[in-house]
């Protein structure tokens, strides 16, 4: 299986300028390519793909020599980017690719790391001393705060903000799956409690956004007065992002910490097949959805199962929160009411530990036709 691990880099001044410029040169390649790709189409239907846009880029090389200051596979890896962003278009229903503003490009990919079967360097790999190695701008401090497990695919360099990081694919073995039926969880997400778990263990939500709300607004308000461009407002615009990546972090830690509690002490997860997307669109729960992270937390739990040999299974939502845990009749409720109280057995439960039990009925289920 294939992991990433993220770590903060401390590129001197220099190697920021440089670092910066690199990006600015993959993107407007990634730019060109995109509009060369639309031109072709629309004067003669004509593919224009990965292998025109290589020849295309030769060419530039030779117009404008300042391409050669970088190393050739991240400018490569552009146009992997761009036929990935044409297939999810095609079959996953996402946006057309558009043009890339200078916020929306933050990151550069270099395909090989360390040493080649000959001994040689690639572009990037590790120095004597345990940084990062660059051999066009040489070493580059790197934090790594915990053992990098496994064998390194390739290395990601992205712009957060004014910090700069390295992510590291790399590919080790998954732990055989071991699915113990007797010790699985259901899990029900919500806007309330985060998760309510099929054992009675309730997550409380943290709304790590709504917390800084005031604060952002602030900020922001701050950010409208600034003459744009002007070095007040560079400052004050680096201040929002400060704050919009405290909020980022925080979600992400508590994301990480919980998905690894649940999926080492579950053999089996089971969860909600939500579709987020559609869900966001509702204009009264968008923030709060998209502060809860539901997406990003299951995302977490599968790989996270998968490390640990565990099986995550996802069941339509349908009927879970209406339907009665212990006898299957539907009592029918709005989202305002709480608590379920099953006219047929007479039972009391709290809406959403109920629904995290007819999840888990559900996952079973599915386990054992699988199986």
């Amino acid at each position: 299986m294939l992991l990433n691990q993220k770590y903060e880099i401390f590129p001197t001044k220099e190697q920021k300028e440089i670092l910066e410029r690199w990006l600015y040169y993959c993107r407007h390649t990634y730019n060109s390519a995109l509009l060369d790709k639309q031109r072709k189409y629309k004067q003669s239907k004509e593919s224009y793909g990965q292998t025109d846009m290589q020849k295309q880029l030769v060419l530039d090389k030779q117009t404008y020599p300042f391409l050669q200051d970088m190393p050739s596979q991240p400018l490569q890896e552009v146009f992997v980017r761009l036929k990935k962003a044409y297939e999810n278009f095609f079959h996953k229903n996402t946006k057309y690719p558009k043009l890339k503003k200078h916020k929306e490009y933050n990151s550069m990919t270099f395909p090989q790391f360390g040493f080649n079967s000959e001994g040689h360097r690639f572009a990037m790999s590790f120095s004597e001393n345990g940084n990062l190695y660059n051999t066009k701008i040489g070493e580059i401090g790197i934090l790594l705060h915990r053992e990098i497990e496994g064998k390194i695919k390739q290395l990601i360099m992205k712009r957060q903000g004014t910090k700069w990081f390295a992510i590291f694919s790399v590919e080790r073995q998954a732990s055989p799956v071991q699915v113990d039926p007797s010790n699985a969880i259901g899990i029900d997400v919500g806007l309330h409690k985060f998760a309510v778990l099929s054992n009675g263990q309730e997550i409380e939500n943290p709304r790590f956004l709504r917390k800084k709300e005031k604060a952002l607004k602030k900020a922001q308000q701050r950010l409208s007065k600034k003459k744009r461009g002007s070095s007040n407002y560079i400052k004050q615009v680096n201040k929002v992002r400060q704050l919009h990546s405290k909020v980022s972090n925080q979600r992400k830690d508590f994301l990480h910490k919980t998905s690894y509690r649940i999926a080492k002490d579950n053999s089996v997860v089971v969860v909600e097949n939500l579709n987020i997307r559609n869900m966001v669109k509702n204009s009264k729960l968008s923030k709060s959805i998209s502060d809860a992270g539901w997406g990003m937390f299951r995302n977490m739990l599968a790989y996270k199962c998968e490390k640990n040999g565990g099986l995550l299974i996802k069941v339509e939502p349908s009927y879970t929160s209406q339907d009665c845990s212990e006898c299957g009749n539907r009592v029918e409720k709005s989202l305002s009411i709480r608590t379920h109280v099953c006219s047929k057995c007479g039972i009391v439960l709290d809406r959403d530990y109920n629904a995290s039990i007819n999840i888990l009925h559900k996952g079973l289920e599915e386990l054992l036709v699988t199986t």
